[in-house]
């Protein structure tokens, strides 16, 4: 197999490494969280490691693009890796990986999937540079005031600009992964890097400005299994009964997911393939 799963985790991903146990044909890279206790972290199975560069990072800031950057170089850096999903330590398979890899093996080369739709109502984020972006303070009163201060000046001030956005979290073949991170040049890192919750525009803004020479399938559903309650800034978590409706939809992962619930639904789809 040549399936690559990058971890952002900063705790133990209990599951992901169970699951590297039980398929070694997989290989897992891990970003663990600068402020995150490495001393938790068992004696990875051969086919996991951790990256060095480790990163600091703040919810809704461009450290976790920075993060992600990292985790995109070392996966081109190993010639064996072919498809790769960007995951969370509470991300879960749908499906077995050889199953998983044999649908993404059936797409164009430079297949992408990445949720990617226009958003105007979240175009204040990308328009305007702001000082509490990925700082401590961002989500304290003053820097959600201020906030909305910026929401308020985006519908005052007249504007062009498209606002794309969408779930971080996606799958690229090794050719869409090589154009996403040659386009993430520091012009676009500059750009995002006072920018507020980048990580829901970052690689949506890279897609949409590759040329068509770059040979880039953008498929804007990334096959993954996330809800939402009304008004939530977080995703819900899942119960392993909706886990158990979902084994036969055609999406590939689910978040969010606690540890035990994820490690049953392991066993029961190792089960079933067996």
């Amino acid at each position: 197999m040549s399936s690559a799963f990058l971890i952002l985790c900063h705790r133990p991903p209990l599951y992901w490494l169970r699951l590297a146990e039980r398929h070694p044909e997989i290989r897992l890279l891990l970003h663990y969280d600068a402020k995150a206790d490495i001393g938790a972290l068992s004696p990875l199975p051969p086919n996991a490691r951790l990256i060095p560069q480790r990163v600091n990072i703040r919810w809704a800031g461009f450290s976790m693009v920075e993060a992600t950057l990292h985790l995109m170089r070392a996966a081109l850096a190993d010639a064996d890796i072919r498809f790769v999903h960007l995951v969370s330590g509470n991300c879960m398979l749908l499906n077995t990986p050889e199953q998983i890899e044999c649908e993404f093996a059936a797409l164009p080369r430079g297949s992408l999937l990445l949720e990617c739709h226009a958003e105007p109502r979240l175009r204040y984020r990308v328009r305007f540079n702001t000082p509490h972006a990925d700082t401590t303070w961002q989500r304290r009163l003053p820097g959600k005031l201020l906030t909305k201060a910026f929401q308020a000046a985006d519908k005052i001030l007249p504007a062009t600009q498209t606002a794309y956005a969408g779930s971080q979290w996606f799958s690229a073949d090794r050719t869409a992964l090589a154009a996403l991170l040659n386009a993430a040049d520091e012009q676009a890192c500059a750009f995002f890097r006072k920018k507020l919750c980048p990580d829901e525009h970052f690689f949506q803004y890279l897609a949409k400005r590759l040329p068509e020479t770059a040979g880039i399938m953008l498929w804007p559903n990334n096959r993954r299994h996330i809800r939402f309650a009304p008004g939530s800034n977080h995703p819900d978590m899942l119960a392993l009964a909706e886990l158990q409706d979902l084994r036969h939809s055609p999406n590939w992962l689910a978040r969010k997911v606690d540890d035990d619930t994820a490690l049953r639904f392991l066993d029961e789809i190792e089960g079933t393939a067996a």
